[in-house]
């Protein structure tokens, strides 16, 4: 039988997409874009936890670095945007 491995990181980083996607289509349907900041902090954070997944799983630390730098920029945007 497989055994299953329990990724917390898997877990945290489908929460913050769901909560992202409730956003998202909370603003395209009412046309408020007040929390547009707010969506592009949780996609850092979706960003972030993929970079630490791509690491752990290849111990590449180019694509590491990638996901890490996208993350950071992404959050200068959404608080700067605040």
């Amino acid at each position: 039988m497989e055994e299953r491995n329990f990724d917390t990181l898997k877990l945290f980083q489908m929460f913050f997409a769901i909560l992202f996607m409730l956003l998202i289509i909370y603003g395209k349907v009412t046309g408020k874009y007040n929390l547009l900041p707010l969506t592009l902090i949780l996609m850092s954070v979706i960003f972030l936890i993929i970079g630490i997944r791509e690491y752990k799983k290849t111990q590449s630390l180019m694509w590491g670095i990638f996901y890490l730098c996208t993350s950071l920029f992404i959050l200068f945007v959404g608080v700067k945007a605040l």
